[in-house]
């Protein structure tokens, strides 16, 4: 790789994939945001290496600049974010706030879920003390004190990793997706997709997932197939269901504590004759596919795939001839299709902020999309689609009726992603 590690992404954002995340925090009391402002810049001067501007150099590709301004903090408003512009200073990430929530938005190629949570946790921990001076908890969490550890800006020397082949691998192909609700976002994607809240309890989805052979991941997977099986019921297109679990790979690789979006996907497919399986018979099955996946040597292919992909990008001579080939060869579009998605971020330790919190959603752009965060009392899904038709949030809660699990859910919100400004490259 020529450039740096985190630029690359930034030739695939099209005006309909713009790449960006957005982590929906609700605290317990209001948000005093002349407090948070400056304990929200202090926090975000412990990590540097996101405090970045983007420009493109006489060869066509994307440099980051280190400016020093600060991250902006402002009032959300019904008007996205957008990122790398004037508003924003000229940075990729920025926190907004409304009432009781803070909004942290960023651009994924930086980080996932994961890479940010340590930013995110020293920003509450910065903003909690400060507004309650009050001692809190620093146990399993970074605070705008610790140094910058090399650790967490690691990224792995391809050529360093051995070259073992896998055993097996997904062999399911393409599976149905509702390609009309799709054209129709893509078509307009300024209107933006919606998600609904739902939290379920952490003991209790944890106790049920133990009794039914199943993780968190597998048994939202087998409910998810279960739900789309009933809403695709007519539908004879649908007759393969798969579910894309997003897999961290990080420790795979040799570098377990980056905040670099190593991720890849796991599929696990399901047909019309496995309609009437029982949870625990469907989780099984994710579960046996997730575990042939989940093989080191995959890991080690998809980053040596990625490094090779990065340097094919190198060797463009312009700017349009690089976003080219990135889009035409994108690794994200060359995956297997799966009917729906599932990310979770993992069971982070919150150490003494999670008694100021109410809820944490990841909100990203996808279609039946289910983004799962956990605090220690409760899972927080964002059920994201493209329509805010609740055919399928009502299936996938009759479900979850049917197995006897309690959950509350809110109405749709509107996710409001931030946008992404770039700069416009030479003419060449």
């Amino acid at each position: 790789m020529k450039y740096e590690f985190d630029s690359y992404l930034l030739y695939e954002v099209t005006p309909a994939v713009a790449y960006t995340v957005k982590v929906k925090i609700q605290l317990k009391e209001t948000v005093d945001g002349q407090i948070l402002r400056p304990a929200a810049e202090r926090a975000f001067r412990r990590f540097w290496y996101f405090a970045k501007t983007v420009r493109i150099d006489d060869e066509g590709g994307y440099v980051f600049d280190n400016t020093g301004m600060p991250i902006v903090v402002r009032e959300e408003t019904d008007k996205p974010v957008i990122l790398g512009s004037a508003e924003t200073n000229g940075l990729y990430f920025c926190i907004t706030y409304s009432d009781k929530t803070i909004f942290f938005n960023f651009t994924h190629n930086f980080c996932g879920g994961s890479g940010a949570m340590p930013w995110i946790q020293a920003t509450l921990w910065q903003y909690l003390t400060d507004r309650y001076h009050t001692v809190i908890s620093r146990e399993g969490i970074i605070t705008p004190d610790d140094p910058v550890y090399a650790k967490e800006m690691a990224y792995p020397d391809s050529e360093s990793l051995p070259d073992d082949k896998p055993l097996g691998g997904y062999k399911g192909g393409n599976s149905y997706i509702p390609m009309e609700e799709y054209m129709t976002y893509f078509s307009n994607p300024t209107v933006g997709t919606v998600f609904y809240p739902i939290e379920i309890g952490n003991k209790e989805l944890i106790k049920y997932a133990k009794e039914n052979d199943g993780s968190p991941n597998s048994i939202i997977c087998a409910m998810l197939f279960k739900a789309l099986s009933r809403v695709y019921r007519d539908n004879p297109q649908a007759a393969q269901i798969s579910g894309k679990i997003v897999c961290n790979y990080r420790k795979d690789v040799g570098c377990p504590d980056t905040y670099r979006d190593l991720v890849r996907t796991l599929h696990v497919k399901y047909t019309a004759d496995m309609t009437d399986w029982d949870i625990e018979k469907l989780s099984t099955a994710a579960r046996g596919s997730m575990y042939l996946q989940m093989q080191p040597e995959f890991s080690i292919q998809e980053y040596k795939k990625l490094i090779d992909h990065r340097d094919e990008i190198d060797a463009r001579k312009t700017f349009r001839e690089k976003a080219e080939y990135a889009l035409t060869n994108s690794l994200l579009r060359a995956d297997v299709t799966d009917t729906f998605t599932i990310s979770y971020v993992g069971n982070l330790n919150w150490g003494g902020l999670a008694e100021y919190i109410d809820s944490v959603y990841s909100i990203t752009d996808g279609h039946l999309m289910l983004e799962i965060n956990s605090l220690p009392e409760k899972f927080c899904i964002s059920f994201e689609q493209f329509t805010d038709e609740k055919k399928y949030l009502n299936a996938f809660l009759q479900v979850l009726d049917e197995e006897g699990i309690s959950y509350t859910v809110g109405e749709a919100e509107p996710t409001r992603l931030p946008g992404i400004q770039l700069p416009v490259p030479h003419s060449n």
